[in-house]
């Protein structure tokens, strides 16, 4: 059979109130409304609203052809939204909307040039407002751009603020005069002191997760203040700060505070960033259970810096921060101390610093001298299992008090043949194997030695001060290694070796308990 195309397609056309009852599958044009019709086969008076169906034009408003839609599920599909496929879940428009709001709903642009203050701050203050339900409006999405902050943004309790990722999703600061950029308020908007006044609800469950904070200033870029249960999950918090710039303004990408009444506890940084500002975590306060887990700390004065300050609540002392808990995190090219924690007064205790990794850290800028990696300077804070790079061991840490901390096993050291009274130096650094008697009162070396055939496993025992210490090498081996440790008054391993043509090599890792 042979295809006849048609050239031309006829249908009926005027005014939209001439329009006739069309035939089923009949098109109809109202050339007044510019709206298309087909006839649906239903006789029925009052065409073209009625027996003719509308055909939706791109000028008609989708969300105007209805105040309610359905999820009616899939016949053919195990999916049923409601009790069968026969009884569909039917939810209104705006309740559909109340579940998640775009920012851009709010005028935000996002294009790093226009000023998205106000419609930023105009979606958290709307998002906490209580509808008819009882419900609360609580999630935010912020499309991938960048959006351009001049003013304190306000971040609202139970709310979810959400983006497309930090590399792509930003709010940037581009101003200087701005105190604190983003900042932690109570459900009235009162921020401060002022949090709880007129019943307001303090900060809490509040996420906030694919984003980045921004600014192109030196200051502080947000407070977290007298708040609880709080979410970061891939949040970068971008700096300015230059390495070696001298800043002393004690600037921090994130601030934490607290008060008597209302406790900040409970925060969780999850595979975060913090970058670029001279301290890049900041709390003074009786702050507690804060929980950094698989984060970057980069190019900063200072890592985490507690309890610097004699503001805390409790009659100017710190009792806190308790419960401090900084894991499988990485630290690299810190001027000054990655972390440390202050006494000043009060008792700040149970905090932990393990499975971290520290590269270039406490090398003394301008504004730092040199110093150590971890720095307690109250006792019961631990530190564990963490590995130290292009740091002499006398700079890794700093404890007061009793305090456990573990090295990895180190790079190898080899024990020349015949040798007296020799140096251990390690082959890679080309530094001696040492410890500070001044400071480290309890030093374990567990080691390991090869010579040949012998092995020797055994573990060396300092206890004491540098005026007086005591000494002790326990070992077992399978031959004669042939070798004799010692210490100096300086903290410096020595040995010596027989005669027997062949060097040995020693492995170690460093147990302290101070």
């Amino acid at each position: 059979m042979a295809i006849v195309q048609i050239s031309r397609i006829q249908h009926r056309r005027g005014l939209k109130e001439q329009l006739p009852q069309l035939s089923a599958g009949e098109l109809g044009y109202a050339v007044d409304t510019q709206e298309l019709f087909i006839g649906n086969g239903t006789l029925a008076d009052g065409a073209p609203e009625v027996g003719n169906t509308k055909i939706i034009t791109e000028d008609d408003n989708l969300l105007s052809t209805a105040n309610t839609y359905t999820f009616r599920g899939n016949t053919t599909a195990p999916a049923v939204t409601g009790v069968d496929s026969n009884s569909p879940i039917v939810r209104t428009l705006q309740q559909k909307l109340d579940d998640f709001a775009n920012v851009k709903d709010f005028g935000a642009v996002g294009d790093g040039t226009t000023d998205d203050t106000a419609a930023i701050n105009r979606a958290m203050a709307n998002l906490i407002t209580l509808e008819t339900t009882g419900k609360e409006k609580r999630q935010l999405y912020f499309p991938g751009g960048k959006y351009k902050v001049t003013s304190t943004i306000k971040i609202y309790p139970h709310i979810t603020l959400s983006g497309d990722g930090h590399t792509s999703t930003i709010l940037e600061s581009q101003n200087a005069s701005t105190d604190y950029v983003f900042e932690f308020v109570d459900s009235n908007g009162n921020s401060r002191s002022d949090i709880g006044s007129g019943g307001g609800e303090r900060p809490q469950g509040i996420s906030i997760s694919g984003m980045s904070f921004k600014t192109l200033y030196d200051q502080n870029i947000m407070r977290i203040d007298q708040a609880t249960s709080i979410r970061f999950h891939d949040v970068h918090f971008l700096g300015i700060y230059a390495q070696e710039d001298g800043a002393t303004n004690g600037n921090a990408g994130v601030e934490i505070f607290s008060s008597s009444a209302l406790q900040t506890k409970r925060i969780d940084f999850i595979n975060c960033i913090f970058e670029g500002s001279e301290n890049l975590i900041k709390a003074s306060e009786d702050i507690q259970d804060i929980s950094v887990y698989g984060s970057e700390f980069l190019n900063a004065n200072i890592g985490v810096n507690l309890a610097n300050e004699t503001d805390g609540s409790t009659s100017n002392k710190i009792t806190g921060p308790q419960g401090v808990a900084i894991t499988a995190s990485r630290f690299d090219n810190i001027d000054a101390q990655a972390v440390i924690v202050y006494d000043n007064g009060g008792s700040p205790h149970g905090n932990i610093v393990s499975s971290c990794s520290f590269r270039d850290v406490g090398s003394g800028g301008i504004d730092s001298s040199v110093t150590e990696a971890i720095s307690f300077l109250h006792a019961n804070n631990f530190a564990f299992g963490n590995y130290f790079h292009r740091l002499p061991y006398y700079e890794r840490s700093y404890f007061a008090g009793s305090v456990y901390s573990e090295s990895p096993v180190d790079h190898p050291i080899t024990l020349n043949d015949n040798a007296s009274g020799a140096t251990m130096t390690d082959n890679v650094r080309s530094e001696s194997v040492r410890h500070d008697l001044q400071r480290e009162n309890h030093v374990v070396y567990d080691y390991i030695i090869i010579r040949g055939t012998a092995r020797r496993t055994g573990k060396l025992t300092i206890s004491g001060t540098a005026s007086s210490f005591a000494f002790s090498d326990e070992f077992t081996e399978n031959a004669a290694t042939g070798v004799t440790i010692t210490v100096d008054s300086n903290g410096v391993l020595k040995y010596s070796t027989t005669s027997t043509g062949t060097a040995g090599t020693f492995k170690y890792r460093i147990l302290r308990f101070l």
